[in-house]
């Protein structure tokens, strides 16, 4: 009983890491909108004024996000195998998650300066530190899906490990396409891969447990056949 429900509650932390990372990106505000694709004059608008309170509650759910990732994270490599492919999944998803944060300081830094004399220029520079941060943790977290799908597979769950290692190749090679364009979708499959993992290792602790409940009358049947009359 203890262990299924600690399953549940780590595969929520998987959900609950999605949820509260595209909620904060959604109501983050136009600082933390900007990319280094944003023109001049973008970052002179979104530099303007203040950050509204919106825009802090966003930045929060974000850097938030990421202690439920490394929840996830930690008990995902281990309900897979762990072993070396476990420690590697453990040490990209504790990397992606520092640079993550090391990111959103950058950006929360311009919102915070942001209406109080910070310049177009600086503000640029910036938001290119945070595009590079934000472009680096795409490597880590490609690394966390490779490690973690070589794990799913050696445990016979083909489907989640060869979907993981598909997204970090796609990733991988789509961050060399092109930063702005192909290799931003890397990020939304690794989202919904994080999503189907949860729900898939939450449920099979579930579905085991049930086939060795149903298993272990066959066994005291067999230990123990009832004598012919």
């Amino acid at each position: 009983m203890i262990a299924r429900t600690q399953d549940r509650l780590f595969a929520a932390c998987g959900i609950a890491f999605v949820a509260l990372e595209l909620g904060g990106v959604a109501i983050g505000g136009k600082t933390h909108h900007l990319t280094v694709a944003s023109s001049a004059t973008q970052v002179a608008r979104a530099l303007a004024k203040p950050a509204g309170t919106v825009s802090w509650v966003g930045g929060y759910l974000e850097l938030l996000s990421f202690g439920f990732f490394l929840a996830f994270a930690v008990w995902a490599s281990g309900k897979l195998g762990g072993g070396t492919p476990g420690q590697i999944a453990r040490a990209a998803a504790t990397s992606y998650a520092v640079l993550s944060v090391a990111s959103l300081a950058v950006i929360d830094a311009i919102a915070y300066r942001a209406g109080h004399g910070i310049g177009v220029q600086l503000g640029r520079a910036l938001v290119s530190v945070n595009g590079a941060l934000y472009v680096g943790s795409w490597f880590l977290f490609a690394f966390f899906l490779i490690a973690t799908g070589a794990s799913a597979i050696g445990s016979a769950r083909r489907r989640l490990g060869w979907s993981a290692i598909g997204i970090a190749l796609f990733t991988l090679l789509g961050t060399a396409v092109s930063v702005t364009g192909v290799g931003q979708f890397g990020i939304l499959l690794f989202f919904a891969w994080i999503v189907w993992a949860s729900i898939s290792l939450g449920r099979r602790t579930r579905v085991a447990a049930g086939a060795a409940a149903l298993a272990w009358p066959a066994a005291d049947i067999t230990a123990n056949p009832r004598p012919r009359p």
